[in-house]
């Protein structure tokens, strides 16, 4: 008989407390995300992925205004405020971009003070990127979801936006955005797709 995996017998070595993660070593916790306690492993993405958000950010970044005071920052964890039921309830996400209200230096980014979040599509990401954490960003009340599509030449083919319906708590698709992408909330935004590619 083989010997089983040992969280078969205890599965709490699958979840994680918030103090437990502050306690690992930083190159550790640069690399996952948590969900309700459950360690989830992060895969670095490709040159294109990468490249792609750093750009997104660099283009929010100099269209954001002066006041109020907002930020733009890449690949950064993001705390979630609500709860689930019946669950440990430590959760957070590292999405590609994020914009959003300036905190104090001290003090953890949570998904309160989120205006935008962008995810840019990697191979194997798709369904997390707009199913899970389209409902798990709804859900933590953030007003706009940009996810990042790539064709099969690693060019963007489009880019999906979803803004919150407050009465309902969940998404809705607006027009998807091809060859530019133009918003006009948080703050007025304009870039070619000609910008952002690797």
């Amino acid at each position: 008989m083989s010997t089983l995996p040992a969280w078969v017998t205890d599965p709490e070595m699958l979840l994680i407390t918030e103090d437990g993660y502050d306690a690992l070593p930083d190159e550790v916790q640069r690399q996952i995300e948590v969900v309700d306690g459950h360690v989830i492993f992060c895969q670095s993405g490709s040159a294109e992925h990468n490249i792609v958000a750093r750009r997104l950010a660099n283009g929010f970044d100099a269209a954001r205004p002066s006041e109020p005071c907002i930020r733009v920052v890449t690949d950064f964890e993001m705390h979630y405020q609500r709860t689930r039921p019946k669950t440990p309830g430590f959760s957070f996400r590292r999405p590609d971009v994020v914009v959003h209200r300036c905190i104090p230096r001290d003090e953890k980014l949570s998904s309160e003070n989120l205006l935008l979040v962008v995810e840019v599509v990697s191979p194997g990401s798709e369904y997390v990127d707009t199913v899970d954490k389209r409902a798990e960003y709804a859900a933590e009340g953030i007003p706009v979801y940009l996810v990042v599509h790539f064709d099969d030449d690693l060019r963007i083919k489009i880019i999906q936006e979803y803004r919150l319906d407050w009465a309902s708590g969940a998404y809705r698709r607006a027009e998807p955005h091809q060859d530019v992408l133009v918003l006009s909330e948080p703050f007025p935004v304009k870039i070619p797709f000609t910008e952002l590619d690797a």
